[in-house]
């Protein structure tokens, strides 16, 4: 009703305040593809505060973080998801692996180097040499068993599944990898073969979807 008495004087911007936080799960997700299409079809300017991630990646245009009332990044969803600008951006949306190392940069290159993963070439100009990290989805990471044949274009890591999360979907792992722990997702489908807790597996990393974080 509040909603519909808003649109009626024909605003031309719509601030919605955590809208949809008060509503079960299932009517939550009805509910913002309804608010999405309104919107659409009303071409309001419409700015939605949400704590809920999943909410502002799904409905937005644009998205804008803010840490302690300061704006850490501003862009389109798959922007934020696919090109964190910081280690904040890329701990709070979605779930991430960070690993520690250095940047190596000379007139050969850049390369990434951490005690895990050994050297990685990176790609771009004007990559300065300091302490940074790197940031890899779960659904970046590829899952084998410790005997299959593995694609040479990735990097492999021993490891051994530490816990295993059935979310419907997908199945998240915990790899770990010496004293490291890996979070992976695999799709899941009917018949999917699945990795039993203790087991040992290989971790695949391709360094194409590794992404560069500053210190």
């Amino acid at each position: 009703v509040a909603l519909a008495r808003t649109i009626a004087i024909e605003p031309k911007v719509l601030l919605l305040d955590e809208p949809l936080s008060n509503l079960d799960a299932k009517l939550r997700v009805y509910m913002r593809v309804e608010l999405l299409a309104l919107q659409r079809k009303l071409g309001i300017t419409t700015i939605f505060v949400t704590h809920d991630q999943e909410e502002a990646l799904s409905i937005s245009d644009r998205v804008a973080v803010l840490d302690g009332g300061v704006i850490q990044q501003i862009g389109t969803p798959m922007d934020l998801y696919d090109h964190p600008a910081n280690r904040f951006i890329a701990n709070f949306v979605g779930t991430i692996n960070l690993l520690p190392g250095r940047v190596e940069a000379d007139a050969g290159g850049a390369r990434f180097e951490s005690a895990l993963l050994g050297k990685i070439a990176l790609a771009g100009d004007n990559v300065a040499a300091s302490a940074a990290a790197i940031a890899i989805r779960p659904h970046a990471l590829v899952l084998a068993s410790a005997d299959r044949p593995h694609d040479a274009a990735r990097i492999w890591l021993d490891g051994v599944v530490a816990e295993r999360e059935f979310l419907g979907e997908f199945v998240r792992y915990t790899i770990k990898v010496g004293d490291t722990d890996f979070v992976a997702d695999e799709m899941h489908f009917i018949g999917a073969t699945s990795h039993v807790p203790g087991s040992r597996v290989k971790l695949g990393i391709n360094p194409a979807q590794v992404k560069l974080l500053s210190a």
